[in-house]
């Protein structure tokens, strides 16, 4: 009886595995404050720090964005995104508040992680000092390939989360992981508990190869 229990229980936990994988979906990490985009299997894990109305933000997106999709989808890496809301005050204005509820909306379990990068970089390639407006995120999320029920929910404005505490709470672990220079974005190796030197140009190949 123990013996088939234990055969039981082995097969029981390789379906939910299996299941679990198998699914493409971008959860949101334990505490809330990110967005899982790929395998948490994946050999190489790295925390991206971000603000939507930042350039350099839009900048890296723009230079290794297509490089960072193309390992997701080999399964070589996954990214938890932690969205920051700083620059609120900075431009007087509420785009980033938006935007990262915009971006916690897509972390459905419809929405795979290709999509979701993909999502991110439009987004990045459409900045502005008002920020486009919800129908427009909501357009960007379907040519995406996010599903139409997620980008419908984009479109009408829904909550997801509190934007300013999670921003805030990513705020305080970016100091914590990059005390010398919190700045965005900082890119950080969770395999290595390391920042990562984005100053060379082959830091991605180097980690996905």
């Amino acid at each position: 009886m123990r013996s088939y229990l234990g055969v039981l229980v082995t097969a029981l936990v390789l379906v939910m595995f299996t299941t679990g994988t198998a699914h493409a979906d971008v959860p949101r990490t334990l505490d809330g404050n990110g967005v899982l985009v790929g395998s948490w299997l994946a050999p190489v894990q790295l925390e991206i720090f971000c603000e939507p109305q930042c350039p350099y933000c839009a900048e890296m997106e723009s230079t290794d964005g297509d490089k960072l999709a193309t390992a997701v989808a080999s399964g070589r890496l996954a990214i938890t995104y932690r969205w920051l809301t700083f620059l609120n005050a900075r431009h007087h204005n509420e785009v980033s508040t938006r935007l990262v509820n915009a971006l916690f909306l897509a972390a459905d379990p419809a929405t795979s992680p290709t999509a979701y990068q993909a999502f991110v970089q439009d987004l990045y390639r459409h900045q502005s000092h008002d920020g486009p407006a919800a129908d427009a995120v909501a357009s960007m999320a379907r040519e995406s390939g996010l599903p139409d029920v997620v980008a419908d929910r984009i479109a009408a404005g829904d909550d997801a989360v509190d934007a300013i505490a999670v921003g805030e709470a990513n705020k305080a672990r970016l100091e914590g992981e990059n005390p010398d220079d919190p700045g965005t974005p900082t890119i950080y190796n969770l395999n290595t508990r390391s920042v990562v030197d984005t100053q060379d140009p082959g830091w991605l190949d180097a980690l996905a190869s």
